[in-house]
């Protein structure tokens, strides 16, 4: 996946590489795990994306508790580690 800059409030927006047969209609989730941030947790998330949007998935979390607040601080790093475990 692909990540874009953090935004104002302590929301992080990611940009996920949409898999080909992949379908959702507005109100779904995703169940979305961060080896780097817990390799064994997963967090379910509204897709933001529209439905026609064919190539992306968007997310937007919010940094409300201790799993989001360290996704906020990884992507604050200068230089990112990987995202590997």
């Amino acid at each position: 996946p692909s990540f874009s800059p953090l935004l104002s409030l302590q929301v992080t927006h990611l940009v996920i590489e949409r898999p080909q047969f992949f379908r959702y209609k507005p109100g779904d989730y995703v169940y979305l795990n961060i080896p780097a941030i817990a390799a064994y947790e997963w967090h379910p998330f509204t897709i933001s994306s529209a439905p026609e949007q064919q190539e992306t998935l968007w997310l937007h979390v919010r940094s409300l508790g201790q799993w989001t607040n360290k996704l906020y601080e990884y992507f604050q790093q200068p230089e990112l580690p990987s995202l590997e475990p």
